[in-house]
């Protein structure tokens, strides 16, 4: 769900996996760690959406006119969108995104051109799929067994 140009992932297997986390670490645990681990993936997830050209729910992306026209893929002509996906950790949240200027109108779609006379569709492309969640339990887990081997 979107709100503020911020998506946040509400799965309830994950959250379940970070409480087992929380009290599998020592109080006051950092979490930084985790928290990487989970932007890695969800970079990895991100960017397999621009080949796979649908969104983190599975559907497919209407197709650009420029990559019907001139063939190519959509939101790949010069891979700037998708080379520009990074991520940033703290102890208690990651944060996936760009900084390129043009990310929003293709994730949201809306009014562009001069004028604001031609509507892009929205093409998304942040967000967690489900293949990405089961990644983010995967770490999850991990970290869960390691923490009782200590």
């Amino acid at each position: 769900m979107a709100v503020d140009g911020k998506i946040r992932i509400e799965d309830r297997a994950v959250k379940a996996a970070f409480a087992r986390l929380i009290a599998a670490l020592p109080i006051g645990g950092d979490m930084t760690p985790v928290m990487k681990d989970i932007g890695r993936a969800l970079k990895t997830g991100t960017q397999l959406r621009f080949r796979s050209q649908s969104s983190p729910e599975g559907t497919p992306w209407k197709p650009s006119l420029r990559a019907i026209t001139e063939g190519g893929q959509t939101l790949r002509l010069t891979g700037r969108l998708r080379n520009s996906i990074t991520w940033l950790a703290s102890k208690d949240a990651v944060e996936i995104g760009t900084n390129v200027v043009y990310s929003a109108i293709h994730q949201f779609g809306g009014a562009a051109g001069r004028g604001g006379k031609s509507k892009l569709a929205a093409r998304p492309y942040l967000g967690a799929s489900e293949p990405d969640k089961t990644e983010i339990l995967r770490v999850v887990n991990g970290y869960i067994a390691r923490a009782w081997e200590l």
